[in-house]
């Protein structure tokens, strides 16, 4: 018998923004057919993931007033935005109710402007974090305690200045980088302890700048070791010898560590890399992959099967087109921020629930259509609660109507992203000008970034605003 190889079967198609050919694959056709109604996608990898994270911005807060209480808070959303931010507490509790923004579906215009009404209208929290203590300077991050700075990270505690990372203690300047214990200045390392300036690699204790390295103890400036103790340069000393070397390489000086630094990104370019960092899968392509099976053009994905076009994932499965998927998330088309949620299509932050379909800040739903910031709802559509019948009867005839204004099978209009191209993180991976983001017809936020100032800290006054991971705050 033999064995057919499904991407053999791929069609070619012009990317409908960028005018670019590109190609879909047998695989991504095989993962369309699990989601009924699904058109094949019209944009290109790259625009199609630009297209979604326009709408997530994890790197600007700024100082501005809550609208339910009026006092002043730290947000996603700078005070000339025209829409309601509410701190994450009053958002949370039962003084206001969504659903009194509900709207009646209009079968004269299409249904993305009536979503983008709607959206100006409902009150959305200042900053996404969920059951986190004490870590107001943080955002898009999950059960984090006793963080500053730690961006679209999730379960760290007592940790400063991180990117995605998981499940770090006592540890600063992470990025992408999990499992780690009084660490500093990691990237794409996992389960290190004691360690600093450590890149590509795992399990290691006691060292200093290393790259692509696993399980090494006490090394400095070594590259492609495993199991290796008490090495310098990849030279191999006793302990006694290690020890002493270290004390004088080691200072703490900042001049030292400049030409450590400078001696270690020579060593870093030199190095042998492998063509990929895929660990433990089957059937799987991309970068940063482990534990995966049957995952395609995936990147930074871990403990997940059937996948394809993904950036971000963990704990995941049947996710197709996607960003930022994580915590047990099942059956998922053309979304991003979804946390242990199943069956969402085309929607942005979702937090657990099922049948979620072109919303955006769906917290604990079921079965809603084109909603924005629900908590605990069923059977909604435009923030208006049906019963289960007139939900699902509703429902068959929007997607009709979309069909018809040709909007049905598309992800948000980038028009409805909060952000400025420059704020998001598609400008993180996708880089562009003022000019080039405006003549594609994204926004841009023209707050100006002076390149110093007090923090304001030290009085009690919330900065204006904070950029980058590291940056200063500025007032």
């Amino acid at each position: 018998m033999s064995i057919i190889n499904i991407n053999y079967f791929h069609m070619q198609k012009i990317c409908t923004k960028c005018n670019q050919q590109f190609e879909i694959t047998g695989s991504e056709l095989e993962m369309n057919k699990k989601f009924p109604d699904a058109i094949i996608r019209e944009f290109c990898f790259e625009c199609n993931q630009q297209n979604r994270l326009v709408f997530r911005s994890s790197r600007h807060l700024y100082s501005r007033k809550c609208d339910g209480t009026g006092k002043q808070i730290l947000s996603m959303y700078s005070q000339e935005k025209p829409y309601k931010v509410y701190d994450a507490d009053y958002w949370w509790s039962d003084k206001w109710d969504s659903l009194e923004y509900g709207m009646e579906m209009d079968f004269s215009r299409p249904f993305f402007d009536q979503l983008k009404e709607l959206q100006l209208k409902v009150p959305r929290f200042n900053l996404t974090h969920v059951q986190c203590e004490n870590s107001d300077y943080c955002t898009q991050c999950v059960g984090n305690k006793n963080c500053y700075l730690v961006f679209g990270g999730d379960y760290n505690e007592d940790c400063m200045y991180g990117t995605w990372c998981m499940n770090n203690r006592d540890s600063l300047d992470l990025d992408m980088s999990h499992k780690n214990e009084l660490c500093y200045m990691l990237g794409d390392s996992v389960n290190c302890y004691s360690c600093q300036y450590v890149f590509d690699s795992k399990d290691c204790t006691g060292s200093f700048y290393l790259t692509d390295c696993a399980a090494c103890s006490d090394c400095i400036l070594c590259s492609n070791l495993a199991n290796a103790s008490y090495c310098i340069r990849n030279q191999k000393y006793t302990r006694e010898e290690y020890m002493k070397l270290k004390d004088e390489m080691i200072t703490g000086s900042q001049k030292q560590r400049d030409a450590l630094m400078k001696e270690f990104l020579e060593i870093r370019n030199k190095r042998k890399v492998k063509f990929a960092h895929i660990v433990n899968c089957q059937d799987s392509e991309g970068e940063y992959l482990a534990n995966c099976k049957n995952c395609f053009n995936c990147f930074d994905v871990s403990n997940s099967e059937d996948l394809c076009n993904v950036i971000s994932a963990d704990f995941a499965k049947d996710i197709l087109n996607s960003c930022y998927i994580g915590h047990k998330t099942e059956l998922c088309l053309d979304s991003l921020a979804v946390l242990g949620a199943y069956n969402v299509q085309h929607s942005y932050l979702v937090f657990i629930g099922s049948d979620v379909e072109y919303s955006e800040i769906s917290m604990s739903c079921k079965n809603i259509f084109g909603c924005i910031g629900l908590k605990s709802k069923q059977y909604c559509i435009l923030n208006k609660q049906y019963s289960r019948e007139d939900f699902e009867s509703l429902r068959a005839k929007i997607i009709e109507h979309m069909k018809k204004t040709g909007e049905w099978g598309k992800f948000l209009p980038q028009e409805m992203s909060c952000f400025g191209y420059n704020e998001s993180t598609a400008y993180e991976y996708y880089p562009l000008t003022k000019e080039q983001a405006l003549e594609r017809g994204f926004k841009w936020s023209d707050i100006s970034t002076p390149a110093g100032g007090a923090t304001g800290l030290e009085s009690g006054k919330l900065p204006d605003r904070i950029t980058d991971v590291g940056d200063e705050i500025i007032n």
